[in-house]
């Protein structure tokens, strides 16, 4: 049996177990995906347990980025940014991808997405990624908000280096820019209300890397209600998934993310 994990601290609840046992069930294969708790003191003891015993893993907050020193390779993505979402066992040599940016990109360019300016929301290993898949969807102006400024400069000299201008914004309400698309890459709107309105923003397009099982996001409403199209969190998650998979089994055509957000939602 092959078993694949998720590692995360503190790892309260994932939907990354459903998505993946589902596929294998689908693909008749005899193999096991199981979520594991793993403390920052404890990754480098993980990872040499996996190296031996696990056929690859996915990775959450927070080690996306402390893993990639303790693995022995990146490839594409995750080598230009530096964090590490999905870990690849060949023979003991564990390769690190980014399926996070896969999963973007895919979304945003089957939505017609060709560029615009945008607005990030967030800061961290996940935003990054969004940025990336913008530069390579030929995007031009970015503008990042965050809580902490600074954590958002950080964002914004790496989005300069790729030759794209980028202000940072202090998290607010009224901030007098508009832009094409809005990304939240944060988990503001799961339990409260969304701080912004996309419609103040002039946004045509969301995307919300948050989720909900059961409902919508607050953002997510309020795209719905003023009839600016959106991609939800769900669709990122399960496009994502599908894509470590794709990595550690080779390419299948069934399923695919709808198939398994329909499934989930029928749950």
């Amino acid at each position: 049996m092959r078993v694949y994990a998720v590692i995360g601290y503190p790892l309260n609840y994932t939907l990354s177990p459903s998505i993946h046992n589902y596929v294998f069930r689908v693909l008749g294969l005899d193999a096991i995906y199981v979520p594991l708790k793993v403390s920052p003191s404890r990754l480098r003891h993980f990872v040499e347990f996996a190296r031996d015993s696990l056929s690859g893993f996915n990775v959450t907050i927070p080690h996306k980025v402390s893993i990639v020193q303790l693995i022995d390779g990146t490839t594409g993505p995750a080598k230009e940014l530096g964090s590490v979402n999905t870990v690849v066992n060949r023979d003991g040599e564990l390769l690190g991808y980014n399926t996070d940016y896969l999963a973007i990109r895919q979304a945003l360019s089957e939505r017609g997405y060709l560029g615009g300016d945008a607005l990030i929301i967030g800061a961290g290993g996940v935003a990054r990624a969004a940025a990336l898949a913008l530069r390579d969807l030929g995007c031009t102006r970015v503008y990042v908000m965050n809580r902490t400024v600074e954590r958002g400069r950080e964002l914004c000299s790496l989005i300069n280096s790729w030759g794209i201008d980028c202000e940072v914004l202090s998290l607010q309400r009224d901030f007098g820019i508009k832009v094409q698309l809005l990304i939240n890459a944060t988990p503001l709107g799961v339990e409260e209300g969304f701080p912004i309105d996309p419609r103040n923003a002039g946004a045509e397009l969301v995307l919300d890397l948050a989720y909900r099982l059961s409902g919508d996001t607050s953002l997510v409403e309020l795209a719905r209600r003023e009839s600016i199209r959106y991609i939800d969190g769900l669709e990122i998650l399960i496009r994502q998934a599908i894509e470590a998979d794709k990595a550690w089994l080779g390419s299948f055509e069934r399923p695919d993310w709808r198939e398994v957000l329909t499934v989930l939602r029928g749950r």
